[in-house]
């Protein structure tokens, strides 16, 4: 059995093809077994999204793969299989996907930008001491600047917001406290640290941590966390707004995402996608 692949980079930076998060597209996944899915997840290590035929109104059905465990969707990995699925089936314009959990949903296709539709996600304000946080990311307690909040019922971690990009860049996660903290606050070990730009208004700057086999590692670019950030924006009231969010600079792998939150509420997520390399597994 020949798998051809493709790996992309999603949330890319200007003309740096390696920025971003990379995932890696399975063209057609048809006859494949789950644990076989999981075993080329883990080999290319990285998100991973297995494509096959619809027969239920979509353009394709995909199953989204970390090299951990089958997650789920994942908002980077829906941008790349929209560029791959579009590039596959020829024409122009938005692509619908289905995953089982999330149902059908479009991609939308906007100039350069791959953008995840409108969403309506409940934030909710976080119960926990000011030491208990600031400890949580190892900063001082007075660098907290603003509400934490817990999104979707702590299913997608916590937003947690600082005075300025200084304080961001400063951020250290310990995984023992990740982990300690995520369960004694019920949220998930995923922590989405940012602060307004100290030089562009419609700009943020953020961090994104989580806690997968008991260890921490840090993302240099998520489309969960820019829900996330937009479900901390909309629950403060700020709606009818377009931001720049510039991520992964503490880790040397730069991204830019597009945030947008409508006057309902509604959040969507977008950025370009690079495809940078092209590859087959015999198995």
């Amino acid at each position: 059995m020949d798998l051809t692949y493709r790996l992309l980079n999603v949330f890319t930076d200007g003309d740096d093809p390696f920025a971003g998060n990379g995932v890696a597209v399975f063209e057609d996944a048809q006859g494949v077994s789950d644990e076989l899915m999981q075993a080329l997840a883990t080999q290319v290590n990285t998100e991973t999204v297995f494509i096959k035929r619809s027969d239920e109104g979509a353009d394709a059905d995909v199953r989204f793969f970390s090299p951990e465990k089958e997650t789920g969707f994942i908002g980077s990995a829906s941008l790349a299989t929209a560029a791959v699925v579009r590039d596959l089936i020829g024409g122009t314009g938005d692509v619908v996907l289905r995953e089982s959990e999330r149902g059908t949903y479009t991609v939308s296709h906007e100039g350069d930008l791959w953008v995840i539709a409108g969403r309506s996600i409940k934030a909710e304000p976080l119960k926990a001491t000011p030491q208990i946080l600031a400890s949580l990311v190892g900063l001082k307690m007075d660098a907290i600047n603003g509400e934490v909040m817990s999104i979707n019922h702590g299913k997608m971690g916590i937003v947690l917001p600082v005075r300025n990009v200084d304080d961001v860049r400063k951020t250290r996660l310990d995984a023992r406290l990740l982990h300690s903290y995520a369960m004694l606050l019920n949220t998930e070990p995923q922590v989405y640290v940012w602060a307004p730009s100290d030089d562009r208004p419609d700009t943020i700057v953020s961090r994104m941590f989580y806690g997968p086999r008991g260890g921490v590692l840090e993302v240099a670019a998520t489309g969960t966390g820019g829900l996330n950030l937009g479900a901390w924006l909309s629950a403060h009231g700020e709606r009818g707004i377009h931001r720049t969010v510039l991520q992964g600079r503490a880790s040397g792998r730069r991204s830019l995402l597009d945030l947008r939150v409508d006057d309902e509420g509604l959040i969507s997520v977008g950025g370009r996608v690079t495809q940078v390399a092209k590859g087959t597994f015999a198995i």
